[in-house]
């Protein structure tokens, strides 16, 4: 029940992604503050903070990665509005949202190729593989 809030957020990014290949701040900002309130209240401030935390080593990781590919490459790769998900992912869940995102890369790569797109959105894949992992997490 606690987790509401940071669902509608995601989801409504994923749909704003699909549509307009951009996730907003305002959006990613209020996934991340639904995360940490929803762990908060569900696992206590201890486990929120350690969440936080990965979260913001994971998110680092990513953006100094792709930072360092469009300064060699001098092409972009993933956009800076997919590490933000990420980061909201990670607070919620860490491994879960690690996993996610490469699930999510492997499937937007087949559906590249399918497509023969240079580019697709990866959040309308994100989500609902995370969902998909938090459901199978959940039950096990």
């Amino acid at each position: 029940m606690v987790y509401i809030p940071f669902w509608l957020f995601a989801i409504a990014g994923a749909v704003i992604d699909a549509r307009d290949r951009r996730f907003p701040n305002s959006f990613a900002g209020a996934c991340a503050v639904a995360a940490l309130a929803g762990v908060w209240f569900d696992l206590g401030l201890n486990t929120a903070l350690d969440h936080a935390g990965l979260a913001v080593i994971v998110y680092l990781a990513l953006v100094l990665t792709e930072s360092l590919w469009r300064r060699l490459r001098q092409t972009p790769g993933i956009g800076m509005g997919d590490a933000k998900a990420l980061f909201a992912l990670c607070t919620l869940d860490p491994m879960g949202g690690i996993v996610a995102f490469a699930g999510a890369l492997l499937a937007l790569a087949l559906s590249c190729l399918i497509t023969k797109s240079r580019s697709l959105p990866l959040l309308p894949f994100l989500v609902p593989i995370f969902a998909i992992i938090e459901v199978v997490g959940c039950t096990l």
